[in-house]
This record gives structure tokens, sequence and C-alpha cells, in this order.
């Protein structure tokens, strides 16, 4: 072994290799720009870099939080260490005390995207890796990797040696590798552990992060900070670490992977079918490569993306976990946290460099501190990040170090199968490359290599899937046999007996399901021969099998469509209850091959079934409607051959369009992804293609082609989940199978009140969508009608459905939908006529009250609150909504034509109180403000509605002595509840200036001085009372002012709305006139009653202070130049005037 062909290769100098130069692409070799990469020109050096996502986990960007200066972040936030989908991996393993990244991450891409491997990319890897290796000239730290060729695809995977000698001092495994380091490398080998240093700096960036996007509440710190410190270095390696699979050993049994099914609801589960389907013995645990559920020893893609970066002219299949953050005015940025006291180095400056490259992040955001306390944000552009002081780098350079670490991996990693071992020692310059392989060969159990597994796998599945290509030509042929031997040279074939089959072990419920349709498929295969000869049976006709779904939609995918489909099959449904029987290839009833294919294809449309309940817990929608499509297709071709159908086949049935309705739903409410879901769902491999033949020898398969089109229109992708839902309602039917399987029943009813649900909600919001687009003058179109009855037929079917089962809650959201309609509708009518003449119509207040009438329903059927809170506060703010919403346009385009003045005033007010009645503005919760303001608005236009009565109306004196106290009565309520809230200082003045109006109005009525006087004094003391709402607008004037001076990144709190300008001045100015006129008529009525009667103190000290306020005012309206804030200061100081001394004799 101490043989360098035998041990490993040695590259020169790294540093030397990569700074001998490469030459860029020339012209003719550029890549054409594709539209979702970019190219971008770096550091001054020309390089191209193109990234494409090629799948992506990450919630949409959203803006990070911006902290302030001097927020520590020794303290840990509120959310810290909590999962976040805005982080993703990043946010829970940034400290290493939980799961770090798999040390066979290549492999599952690599099972992610199989089409690349092998031909198209260079190298497949995590970004770290890659980065790793391109710092190898600058960077003195050692690098160990592990290295697979598969084809022309090189796979890279970090090999923690610390880790795997840790695992064998504990298990013995792997002390080939621990001896032969020991010998060549490393005689005292320890466990190097991590400074505390190092934990202090993953510490604040993992706080960091967390502060970063927890919005507002990012510097709250938890209560005990001690509880949540990072973990101590002796931590580093414990049982959350990465885990690295033993070698390949036989346990005597292995538990069923329970995620392979979700359908929960349903009373006969997937793992119930599969026990059916192939009741294979546990002890069979021998290790499988028919694994399309990539969990076979975790080999996961766990990665937030996966990107094709190409850089150069070098291809690679990246995976990355790096947090980007976007929106405002940095569509993409990646957000970093430096320590002010440390410049950036080189190896810093490539890390972010490449890092931004790999995930096409136009800017980096820089956030520096001192001791963990932040100093200050710094936006650096990614081209820029080269040019770096203290990072100064060549990204020529780092293109030679790519392509010369590439080429020298290529020439000496040459054996498919092998693993390799690339390392450098810490300190050292050479860069070696250890054969393992053949390391492990000369051990006593040469298949200790835990890596034979997933390659051996990988090779399978690459040359599977080049077989499967149809494009594929006899050129292939010999690679594919080529990945084959590999594959079968890395198995023992003491722990792999079955050649036929080559790997017939099942991990998972996937598995098992693909193992039996390759039985499955051997068994048609004879059946089929028996009956006649292959030679003898006719070509495939190449218009029907497996047509792709482009059909024309009007006719396939419409209602109407849909309609005549279900028909005949519901009319099928009917004679099989007869016993109809129609076989194309002329097998006769009765016989084994009839009794045998009725067998195999029940197993295999109960497979697919599972694959597809599989497939749609992972998200997989386009291979879930694949699957329950081959399901349905081996039902149909059942149907056909058999002669006395079973109610549990039928059962099956109900359940297979239960869950092709599901999928349908959610390609539905899941079309930003379409075009990833067809290809899934036009992808087949050669066994389902063979399989499919020898099913279209029995029938046309097209029984249910109605129920799994792949739409790319969304009504007829909801139309088509809802068919599904009642034709499986339909078949539970017959046979009485409603009441003994009432579990599945249930289920089936409440997806079809969902589905119509969503139904409505679609033609609702269509119909809403062409009111806004109507001219106002316009009346109402028949389209917009034809989707109103159409919402409202599935609401009211909805709402049966979900009756019919005493679920209220589901029941009364409908309801409460319905009303939603409503309002609608009466939104249509109300914008139909000549604004000028506008009046509350009788179609408004028609449609309004049946608003009234379904959300009142909805609580009735709710019952009490404790039944669904949340449900309950909803639907009583959509009822005090709409009572408020009738009774303010009632107030507003007043239908005098047709009622009486007193008549609209009662219906108003009645309207009012019952909104107020729904508005809970006591209970604490989001909606409180809301509430708040809604009472507040509805005591104010009472409080106008009689003020405005009161003006109007001559003679009945006991009716208007009603309305005055009404109105005082609502203005005072008014006023305490505009009082409470912070974002409202314009309404409570407007209504202060009323109740201004409103004394004023009183006293033209007396005729006493005294009487007058003590009027006037409630009206100064109302004035002095808008003290709170000035204080109120003079801070929101001053935080506008503030705002550009503040950083402009941060986006304004939008919990209020932005202060109209333009009104405070006009409400300004009418508080000036009204204030200067009373204070006028106080000292004119003051100084009267001096004159009649003698001497009063306290009253001549009121005049003087009324004189002397009056006096300033006028100086101050004077003045027309005056700024906003500036008269405003000067009211506030004179109303603390009139509080002090002018309103001395008010009370």
């Amino acid at each position: 072994m101490g043989d360098s062909k035998e041990g490993g290769a040695e590259s020169p100098p790294a540093g030397a290799a990569a700074r001998e130069g490469l030459s860029l692409l020339s012209q003719g070799e550029s890549e054409e720009p594709s539209a979702q990469g970019s190219a971008l020109f770096l550091g001054g050096n020309e390089v191209k870099s193109r990234a494409v996502v090629k799948y992506s986990s990450a919630p949409p960007r959203t803006a990070f939080a911006r902290l302030e200066e001097k927020t520590d972040l020794k303290l840990p936030p509120a959310n810290w260490l909590r999962e976040s989908a805005k982080l993703g991996p990043a946010g829970t393993t940034i400290l290493g005390n939980s799961k770090k990244s798999k040390p066979f991450s290549s492999f599952g891409m690599a099972y992610d995207f199989i089409d690349s491997v092998g031909n198209d990319v260079d190298v497949v890897s995590d970004s770290e890796n890659i980065k790793k290796l391109l710092k190898i000239p600058y960077s003195k730290s050692h690098v160990s990797m592990a290295v697979h060729r598969i084809g022309r695809t090189l796979l890279l995977d970090e090999l923690d040696i610390q880790e795997l000698f840790m695992r064998s001092s504990q298990t013995g495994d792997w002390t080939w590798l621990k001896e032969f380091y020991q010998r060549l490398i490393d005689q005292k080998w320890q466990r190097k552990k991590k400074s505390k240093e190092h934990w202090y700096q993953k510490a604040i960036l993992s706080k960091f992060l967390y502060y970063s996007i927890n919005g507002d509440g990012a510097a709250q710190p938890v209560p005990s900070a001690e509880q949540q410190e990072s973990p101590s270095s002796d931590q580093t390696n414990d049982s959350d670490g990465a885990s690295w699979p033993a070698p390949f050993e036989m346990p005597s049994s292995v538990s069923e992977d329970p995620s392979a099914s979700s359908q929960g609801s349903e009373p006969l589960e997937p793992s119930y079918i599969v026990g059916h389907v192939a009741s294979a013995p546990k002890e069979q645990n021998l290790t499988t490569l028919f694994n399309d559920g990539e969990n076979s020893q975790g080999l996961k893609n766990d990665f937030v993306r996966n990107i094709l970066w190409t850089f150069e002219d070098i291809h690679m299949l990246v995976g990355s976990n790096m947090p980007i953050f976007g929106g405002g005015r940095y569509p993409a940025v990646s957000l970093r946290l430096r320590d002010n006291n440390k410049p950036i180095n080189v190896l810093t400056g490539i890390d972010y460099w490449l890092d931004n490259l790999i995930c096409n992040v136009p800017e980096l955001v820089m956030c520096f501190h001192v001791n963990g306390i932040v100093q200050k944000y710094e936006m650096i552009k990614t081209e820029e990040i080269p040019n770096l002081e203290n990072s100064n780098f060549s990204t020529k350079v780092i293109k030679d170090i790519a392509q010369n670490i590439l080429s020298f991996l290529k020439s000496n990693c040459t054996k498919e199968g092998h693993t390799y071992w690339l390392f450098k020692a810490s300190g050292s310059d050479i860069v070696k490359l250890y054969d393992l392989t053949t390391l492990c060969e000369e051990t006593e159990d040469k298949y200790q290599n835990p890596f034979t597994m997933p390659v051996a796998i990988l090779l399978y599945k690459v040359a599977c899937n080049m077989m499967m290509k149809k494009n594929q030509n006899k050129k292939h042929y010999g690679t594919i046999r080529t990945l084959l031997l590999n594959c079968v040279k890395l198995l023992d074939k003491s722990r792999h007996p079955q050649p036929s089959c080559t790997f017939p072990v099942c991990h998972d419920t996937e598995e098992r399901c693909r193992l039996v349709l390759s039985y499955v498929l051997e068994g048609l295969k004879s059946v089929d021969s028996s009956i006649k000869k292959e030679s003898d049976l006719p070509a495939a006709d190449p218009n029907t099998p497996i047509p792709l779904k482009y059909e024309d939609e009007s006719t396939r995918g419409s209602p109407e469509g849909l309609e005549k489909q279900m028909a005949l099959f519901l009319d099928k449904m009917g004679s099989l209850q007869k016993g109809n029987y129609s076989s194309q290839s002329g097998m006769i009833p009765g016989s084994w091959q009839h009794k045998m294919k009725l067998q195999l294809i029940l197993k295999s449309s109960k497979a697919y079934y599972v694959l597809s309940d599989a497939a749609m817990s992972l998200q997989k929608y386009g291979r879930a409607l694949r699957y329950i499509k081959l399901a349905l297709q081996s039902h149909d071709t059942y149907c056909c051959l058999c002669t006395n159908m079973l109610s549990e086949v039928l059962l099956f049935l109900s359940q297979y369009l239960t869950l092709c309705g599901d999928i349908q739903l959610m390609l539905a409410q899941n079309a930003n992804n379409r075009a990833a879901h067809l290809e899934e769902f036009n992808y087949q491999t050669k066994e389902d293609q063979e399989i499919l033949h020898s099913l279209h020898r029995e029938s046309s398969c097209q029984g249910f082609a109605w129920a799994t089109d792949l739409s790319t229109d969304l009504e007829s992708q909801l139309s088509v989940s809802c068919k599904c839902y009642e034709a499986a309602n339909e078949i539970l039917q017959f046979s009485d199978l409603k009441s003994q399987n009432p579990e599945h029943y249930v289920q089936v009813l409440k997806r079809m009140g969902n589905i119509r649900n969503e139904i409505g909600v679609f033609y609702m919001n269509q119909a809403a969508a062409l009111q806004s687009e109507r001219v106002v003058s316009k009346s109402v179109s028949s389209a917009e009608q034809q989707l109103w009855k159409k919402s409202f037929s599935c609401f009211e079917k909805g709402i049966h459905n979900f009756e019919s089962i005493d679920d209220a809650t589901n029941a009364a959201l409908l309801l409460c939908n319905t009303g939603r309609l409503m309002r609608i509708c009466a939104q249509a009518h109300c914008g139909a006529g000549d604004e000028f003449k506008r009046e509350f119509s009788p179609e408004e207040g028609l449609y309004y009250n049946k608003a009234v009438d379904y959300y009142l329903r909805a609580l009735r059927s709710l019952g009490t609150r404790d039944i669904h809170p949340a449900v309950w506060d909803s639907v009583n703010w959509e009822l005090s909504t709409t009572y408020f919403t009738m009774a303010t346009l009632q107030q507003d385009y007043a239908p005098l034509s047709r009622k009486a003045q007193e008549q609209i005033e009662k219906e108003v007010s009645e309207a009012m109180m019952k909104s107020l009645k729904h508005c809970d503005v006591d209970s604490v919760s989001a909606r409180q403000p809301l509430c708040q303001y809604r009472a507040a608005t509805i005591h104010h236009r009472l409080a106008s509605m009689y003020h405005s009565c009161l003006r109007n109306q001559v003679g009945d004196e006991h009716l208007r002595k009603q309305h005055r106290v009404l109105a005082d009565l609502h203005y005072s309520k008014a006023v305490k509840l505009f009082q409470l809230l912070r974002d409202a200082p314009c309404e409570l003045l407007r209504v202060q200036l009323e109740r201004v109006a409103f004394a004023e109005f009183q006293m033209t009525s007396q005729n006493s001085n005294v009487g007058k006087l003590k009027t006037l004094s409630g009206a100064l003391d109302i004035m002095v009372r808008t003290k709170h709402a000035f204080q109120l607008i003079r801070k929101e004037l001053v935080e506008e002012f503030d705002q550009p001076k503040s950083d402009e990144s941060t986006p304004a709190a939008d919990s209020s709305p932005s202060l109209n300008r333009e009104e405070v001045v006009k409400l300004l100015s009418i508080f000036e006139s009204r204030l200067s006129f009373l204070l006028l008529q106080s000292i004119k009525l003051l100084s009267s009653t001096k004159k009649k009667t003698s001497s009063n103190t306290e009253d001549d000290a009121v005049l003087k202070t009324n004189k002397q306020i009056y006096s300033q005012l006028l100086r101050a309206t004077a003045n027309k130049n005056a700024a906003l804030l500036e008269r405003i200061d000067v009211l506030v100081h004179l109303l603390d005037q009139l509080a002090r001394g002018g309103s001395g004799g008010v009370q």
C-alpha cells in the first residue's frame, strides 16, 4: 500500500497547479444566455457563471429585519433554534448541534436528478465542498472528501475523518481506514475539539439570523438566556450529529417506514392494501436497488435548493442551504455577520463570492458587530467582492483552480464504483488521492465500505434511466451494460441471492409496491403468452395507448363534457352489477388465465394506488396523478373482465377516485409548479409501459380518462376533482357500501363539501373581477349573473354535504361565504345607475338582507362560540360589517323617493345598533382595534344623524329633546372609543368639532345670558379636551418629518395609515375659527354681565384670560405662512392656558 499507484495519486501543489492558467471559453463555445440563469462579469476578469434553480423548497423571499444599532447578539431571540422556513436547515444546523450535512448528500441529489448523472453534469456536490476545493491554494486547512465516478460525473462528499474514527472506536467499523491513516498520515491521531471561540462565533451567527427573520419582535430576548447557550465543545458529536451508516449487515427485521402512508382518514389504509398486494416476510431485508423513494440508507436530498451551476465550461449540480432574503429595493441578497475588529480575508471573500455566484445572488448585506454588539450594515455587490480591501483575489485564478482540480480528479478517478479519498493534511500543500475500494478489498471483509450500496444503487438507477429514454439507440448499450456490470461487482451474492430480481428487498412501502409490480409484470407476460404466441400478437395501436393529454379541453375538460362522461361512467357501474363481460383478447371466463389475470390486475391497481398515495404525501402531485391513472386503468380493465363485482373491489374504486380528486385539487392549488408536475406525469418506466400494454389487450383503459387528465385550466381541474368525489360517492350507494364504511363515506362528503366551496369561491372571485372591470354607470352583465348562480349553486350543495354529516363548523364557513356572495351581488347593483342621483336601491337592500340571513344561519349552525371561537368571531365580524355597510349606504344615499325621512332614520338606527351588537370591543384580540374603530364610527354617525334631525325638525318638543339626548350620548361614546385608538386623531378631532357645533346650535335657542354662558363654557371645555387629538397628530407629523433621515430600507410600520395632511389642515382651520368664535362670544357675554352685576373676581379672571388667549389666537391665525407643526404647537399652548385659567367658571 505504500506504493503510490496502489494507495493513491498525488497532484502537484494546488497553488502552482491553479496558477498555471487555462484559457477562457472562446466566443464560439460560449453558451447562450438563459432566461433562468444569468451571465455575470466579476472583478474585472470576465468569468462566465450561470445558475439555474432546478428545485427549491424555500418559501417566497422576504425582506430581512434590519437590526437596530447596539443590538446585543449575545442575547438569544425568542424564536431561537425553532424551525423556520425562511432559514431552512441553516437555522437549526448552524450551531452543529443538529443534523449536519449528510455524508451521502450528493447521492440524494443524484437520485432526484438522475437524468443529469453520467452525461450532462461534471460534478454533483454540496456547495460547501465546492468552496473547499476552490480555496485549496489559499487555505492551510485540511481537506477530506470521498469521490465517486459515474460515467463522466464525479460525486463529491465530505469524508469526516474525526466522525469515522470515533465510530470506529465504538463499533469496530472502519478500522482498516483508521490503521491506514495512522500508518501513512498521522501516527498519533486523536480527536480535535472545537475551541470555545468557534462555538461563540457560531452562536452569535445563529442568533443574528433568527433576529433577522423575527420582524418587529426581533430584539426581544428570551427570559432565561443561560438555558439556551451554545453547546459545549464536548457535545459536538452527540446522537444528533451526522450519521454514518454501518457497513451492510443483515438485520433480523426492519420496521416499515411509517411515512409512506398519509391518507390516515380513510378506512382502508395504503399499508393495509400493501399487505394484500404482497405479503413478503420481514426477514427478507436485503438492501435493494428498486427503490424510487430515495430513503434507502438515508439517501435523501435535504438541500433547500438544488442548482445547476455552470462555471465557465464546468457543469455542476450543487446543493445549497444558504438563506436568501429579498423584497423592496433588494430582490435577492445574502446576509453575513462580521466582526468589525477582524478584516475580511481572502478565504472569507472567496466563500462569500462563490455562495452568491452559485445561488445567483447579486448583492451581499454585511452586518458588522463588535463583541456581539451590532454596529452597522454595508451593501456589497457580488462583482465587488474580489476587490475588497484585504480580500483581493483574481476570479481568473479561481476559474483555473476549478479546471485544474476537475482535470486532476477525472484523470485519476477512473474506475466506476470505486471510492476515492481526496485528502490534504492541515498545513500541507500536497493533495493526495487514495483508492479506498482497493484498500478495503485487502481487508478480511471487503464489503466494509459503506459507500458500496449507495454507489451500486446509483449505477443501477443511471443504467435504468438510460434504458427508459425513448431516444435511446444501440450506441449506448455498451455504456448501460458497463454500468450494470459495475453495479453487480459491488454486491455480495451471498447477501443478494435472487439474481432474477437483482435486488428484491423492500425497505419501505414504495419499494414493496415496485417489487410487486415487477412480479405482476412477469405473471401478465406468462398469461398473455399462454393465450397467444407473442410473435402473433398485433402491434400496439400508436393512436390509442398512453395518449399525451393535450386534447381539446373545450370538449373533454368542460363541465358539459364531464357531465356526459360521468353519465357513461355511472351506466357502466350499473352494468357491472349485471355481470357484463367484455374481453378483447378472447379469454374464456373461468379459465385459469382469466382468474390469474384478474388477480394480477387487481394487485397492480392496489400497488399503483399506494404509490400514488406515497407520492401525494411527498407533494409530488404529477407523479401521484400518473400512478393513480395507472391504478384506474388497471381497475377499468378489471371491470371489463369481471363477471361478479365484489363490494370490496368497489370500495377500492371509491378510494381511488377520492385520492384522484385530492390530487386534482392539489394540482389546481399548485399551478405555479405546473411544468414540473407535467414532466412527472408524462414520465413512464418501462415496467409501467409493459403492464399497460398487457392491459390494452383486454380494454381500451379509457373508462376513467375524464378523471386523470392533467389540465392547464383551473376551472377544469376543480371540476374534475369535484366529479371524482361525486363518482366516489355514487359508488358507495351500490351494495350498501355507505353503511358498511361510514368513515370513508364521511370523508368523501367532507371532500365534496370542500371542493364545492373551492369552486364556489372561484366563481365568486371571477364575478368580483368582472364587477371591478365594469364601468360604474353600466348595469349588471349577464356573465356576472351566471357566475353568481354557479357560485350560489356550489355553496348550497356544499352546505348540504356538511349538514348531512353534522359538520357544523364547515357548514358555517360555507354559509359565511354565501353571505359574502350576497354582498358582492349587492355591490354590483350599487354601481348601476347615475352617481349624482344615487339612491340606496331595493336590490341592494334585498341582497344585503339575504347576506344577513346567511350570516345568522351560520351563527345558528355553530350554536355557541365555544364550538369554534375563531369561526364564530369571523362570522360575527362579517355580520357586523354587513349591517354597518347597509346602514351607511342608506344614510349616505337615502332613498327619499321611496321612503319618508323618519322611516329611513329608523332603519339606519336599527341597522347601526345591530352592527354594534355584533362588534366585540371588549375582547382582547388582533381584531379589537378594528372593532373599536367600527363602534366609534357607528356612534359618530348616529350622533351626526340625530344632530341633523334636531336642526331640521320643527314642532314636537318631546322628540326634539329625545334627539338632543341621543346625539349627546352617541357623541360622548364616540369620543371615548376614538380616544382608545392611537391611529384615529383626525376622526377624534372631527367628532369634537361636531360636538362644539352641536353646543353652538343649542346656544341659538337660549335666551338668558346665564344659559348661554353655561353652554359656551361646555363648548370651550370640549375644545380643551381636543388637546389629546392634536398631540397624536403632532407626533405623527414629527415621525413623518424624521422618516427620510432614518434608514430607507427599514419599512415603516403599516399598522396605522399615513396622516392625511389636507384633512389635518382643513380641520385645523375649522378648529381655529370655532375657538375664535367661542372666545369672542364668551368675552362679549362676560363683559355684558359685568356691567349689569356687581364685580365677580372669578368671572373677571376668566374674562382676562379669555381676552389674552383670543388676542394670541388672532395674532397666530394672522400669520398665513406658519408651518403646520407651528400652528399645532400654538393651539396646544393656548389650550393649556385655557385649561388653567379660562375654564374656571365653565364646569
